[in-house]
């Protein structure tokens, strides 16, 4: 599973660069299914290497495309991989041992998440946005990559420590982008 909140733009660029293979695993013509076609290329190059395969994706888009932003999660079937580049959204984690009460939280936006789980498992929940009052969540910061292991482990790492090489504000996109991060 992949979702993506951001924006990049110069798709040919990146189409050029995913070459005939990469551009294989793209079915419709947005941003986000180009974004994770070349995630999926440079983990196949780094032989399966997930982590390594994100850093490599990522630091390419952000030398090379307009970026407004590349937050993202990706899952496997017992991973997860969550990263936020740069600041123009937020991203947020929170890590709650096992016991206590089932999870249950409400966005600002009516969102709500419901874990009866939660009460006898550890759980961890990223999100965009502080979604109650629960003291543990912290923001992701510009740059960081969240990992969570099959066992609920949380590995952190700081992959770009600069800023998009061709940065996008809101002010630069055009209609249905435009809209999407508003």
């Amino acid at each position: 599973m992949f979702a993506h909140n951001g924006v990049i733009e110069d798709l040919p660029q990146l189409e050029r660069h995913l070459g005939d293979d990469g551009m294989s695993l793209v079915g419709g013509d947005t941003d986000s299914e180009r974004l994770f076609a070349l995630i999926c290329t440079e983990i196949d190059r780094r032989g399966g290497d997930v982590a390594a395969g994100i850093a490599a994706a990522v630091d390419w888009v952000a030398a090379k495309l307009p970026v407004l932003a590349l937050n993202f999660v990706l899952t496997t079937a017992d991973e997860l991989w969550a990263f936020r580049y740069p600041e123009t959204h937020e991203l947020h984690i929170l890590e709650r041992p096992a016991g206590g009460d089932a999870l249950e939280q409400v966005s600002s936006h009516g969102t709500r998440i419901r874990s009866e789980h939660a009460a006898t498992r550890p759980t961890v929940v990223i999100a965009s946005e502080v979604m109650d009052s629960d003291s543990g969540w912290r923001p992701i910061s510009s740059g960081e990559l969240i990992h969570v292991t099959p066992t609920l482990e949380t590995v952190s790492r700081t992959l770009i420590e600069r800023p998009p090489a061709r940065p996008l504000s809101l002010e630069d996109l055009a209609g249905h982008a435009r809209e999407s991060q508003a």
